[in-house]
Order: C-alpha cells, then sequence, then structure tokens
C-alpha cells in the first residue's frame, strides 16, 4: 500500500471533526444565549466581561484545535535513512514508507505514515497527535476545560434563576424547548469537563515523563520483560531529563529526528528495546486459516450475540476475511482476535475479526509454510 498524503482540508471531512466543531460551537452559543437572559452583555460592565471572557477561551481554545488539525502531528520523510550505514541495524524498517523508522517514529495504520513522536491517533481530529501539534493540543484541552467549567457555571445559575423565579418577577423564560435545550449543552459541558480532565491528567504525567502514549507502552513492557527475566540488563527511559527540561523539549522546535537522552544513555536505547520486543512478538504469532468468510463489520450477528456484544472497544480497523486466507494471529480476546495477512506485494493487512472465522494451522503444515 502506498502512502498517500492526506491535506490538511481533507481532514475536516470526516466525522470527528464535523461532530467536535458542532457541539463546541453548540455549548458556547447556547450559554451566550441563556447568559443573555439575566446577564446582558451591554446591560452592565461584569455581563460584558463575561461575554469577552467566554468568547476569549473559546477563540483560544478552537484555534489551537484548528492548528492541531492543519498542521497534524509532522511525518517522517518517505524513504528516510539514517545518517551512517551501519545505525541502520539499530531501526526498525517500514515496508510502506519503504524507509528506516527514526527514534520515536511510529507508523500510523490510519494516516498511513511514519509520524514524528507519535503519542496517539485522534479520531476527533481524524489525524495524530506527534512532535509538531502535541502542544497545541495540550493547550487545546487545557482552555476548554476552563471554558466547559465557565459554560457550566453560567448554564447552572440559569437554572437556579429560574426555580427562585415562581411567584416572584419573571427573569427568564423557560419553556420545554429551552429546558431540552438547556439539558443537551448542561450535559455537554460536563461531558466534556469531565472527559477533557482525565485526558489533560494523562498528557500532563507524559509530558512531565517526556514521554508519549506509545512509548509508556514499550517501558511498561520492557520491565515486565526484566521481571521475568533477571538476567538481562535494566532498562532506562532515555528520555527523561528531569521535569524542567522534560516541558522545555515538550515545547520544543527541533525536527523530531533527533533527541537529547540523559546521561549514560544511547540514541538507540528505546529502538533496540523496540525491536528485542518486536521478535518476541514475532514468536508469539500463530498462523491460522480462514474457513468463514468475514465481511469487516462491527456487529457481525451471524457470528451469534456473544461475538457482537463482546467487541473490541478501539478504533482500530477489522480486517475482511476470504475462506482459504492464512491469517498470523498475534492477539487472542475470548469471541476475537487480531492480525495480519501478507499479499505478494509485500504489504500487510492489519485488524481484529471473529475468532470463529479461523481455525489454528496443524503443526505438520506450519513446517511446509
Amino acid at each position: 500500500m502506498r502512502p498517500v498524503r492526506q491535506s490538511s482540508s481533507t481532514r475536516f471531512l470526516h466525522w470527528g471533526p464535523i461532530l467536535s466543531i458542532i457541539i463546541y460551537k453548540f455549548v458556547t452559543l447556547t450559554t451566550l444565549y441563556f447568559t443573555e437572559m439575566w446577564w446582558p452583555c451591554f446591560g452592565s460592565l461584569g455581563g460584558f466581561l463575561n461575554n469577552v471572557l467566554l468568547l476569549t477561551l473559546f477563540v483560544i481554545s478552537f484555534s489551537c484545535y484548528l492548528k492541531s488539525v492543519i498542521v497534524g502531528p509532522g511525518f517522517l520523510p518517505l524513504k528516510w535513512k539514517p545518517e551512517f550505514e551501519e545505525d541502520q541495524q539499530y531501526l526498525q524498517f517500514c515496508t510502506i514508507c519503504n524507509g528506516y523508522k527514526a527514534p520515536r517514529v511510529h507508523h500510523c495504520h490510519k494516516c498511513n505514515r511514519c509520524v514524528l513522536k507519535m503519542d496517539h491517533h485522534c479520531p476527533w481530529l481524524n489525524t495524530c497527535v506527534g512532535h509538531a501539534n502535541h502542544p497545541s493540543f495540550l493547550i487545546f484541552i487545557f482552555v476548554s476545560i476552563i471554558a466547559s467549567i465557565q459554560s457550566s457555571t453560567l448554564l447552572l445559575r440559569t437554572l437556579l434563576l429560574v426555580l427562585a423565579q415562581y411567584g416572584h418577577r419573571v427573569l427568564v423564560y423557560f419553556p420545554l424547548k429551552l429546558t431540552l435545550l438547556w439539558l443537551t449543552a448542561f450535559g455537554l459541558a460536563i461531558c466534556l469537563i469531565l472527559t477533557l480532565s482525565l485526558l489533560l491528567f494523562i498528557q500532563t504525567k507524559y509530558v512531565l515523563k517526556n514521554c508519549t502514549n506509545i512509548e509508556d507502552w514499550i517501558v511498561g513492557k520492557a520491565i515486565s520483560r526484566r521481571e521475568q527475566d533477571r538476567n538481562l540488563p535494566p532498562f532506562i527511559y532515555p528520555y527523561n531529563l528531569g521535569k524542567l527540561n522534560n516541558i522545555k523539549a515538550f515545547f520544543s522546535k527541533n525536527d523530531g529526528i533527533h533527541w537529547a537522552v540523559r546521561d549514560g544513555c544511547g540514541e538507540y536505547d528505546l529502538t533496540i528495546e523496540q525491536l528485542e520486543q518486536k521478535l518476541i512478538k514475532e514468536s508469539w504469532k500463530q498462523p491460522m486459516v480462514v474457513i468463514k468468510e468475514y465481511n469487516g463489520r462491527w456487529f457481525p450477528l451471524m457470528f451469534g450475540l456473544c461475538v457482537c456484544c463482546q467487541i473490541p472497544w478501539t478504533d482500530e480497523t477489522r480486517m475482511p476475511l476470504n475462506v482459504g486466507e492464512i491469517v498470523q494471529v498475534t492477539r487472542f480476546r475470548k469471541y476475537w482476535m487480531y492480525g495480519h495477512k501478507s499479499y505478494s506485494n509485500g504489504t500487510r493487512l492489519r485488524g481484529w475479526f471473529p475468532k470463529p472465522c479461523v481455525y489454528s494451522i496443524p503443526s505438520a503444515l506450519k513446517k511446509d509454510k
């Protein structure tokens, strides 16, 4: 599969960015509408400053969101190679991008490119969070939380005025349609506060360690390997430079390929650990033959309710299967499996599929494969 460069404009043609923009604008405009009833913008200095603050937070947050989508994560150039040929042995090779993966680079199967310092693929951005857009993404989360807190506070104040106005002068007109509008806006604001606060906590933890979501997973497996085998040398995460330097590195404007490492660590320590983990993963894979066709649907009713009710809750793809194909399975669940199948041109198709679709190849036939 040849990499296709995704333009910044086409990233908005996806349910994630469309829904994100609709939700954020809906909460902001609804808050302004209800607040105008009891604290008009030009009725007092407080009302004017309140509107200015809410709109300022919206502009900052929305600008950071747009920047995160338009700038993108930053991609490793196609057919990239290290400066010295002898360093190639410490790096993984990407067959899709036809080049080596630099340190802290991972291939995203959604973006179909190798991403610089990839943290995760965000469906709400329709692109990855990586070296180029990670700072703006973090600022977007932080400012959005503040804006959502202000919105929920103003909306709650509106409700309290409605409850207190019976028998008194009516300040806020609240028919059924506006009640539903208020409930929707307030519910979305609370959801934004809770989900974004959790995301901010996780992302802040990564920033203070100069780590990413993927690297944290790699380090966890490295520690687990050494707990099982005490003969392995200790693994030290090479990019943790201390909290202050980690923050500076996070907001730095380097090329995304060359990174400073702590004393006593090498440039390729993490990539060497990745290669060793990949070898272990390859030894675990199990070839299986497809005995039932699967069209790639998320809820394949033909395989029963147990399969449909226990789908893998992940944004990873579902892999269609045809009878007779050979699949290399690398992950197992009770009713689902994850694996890949290879094509003659060297490309691989990965994804989840229902467990009843495949049958384990007998040991005698595995030797012939």
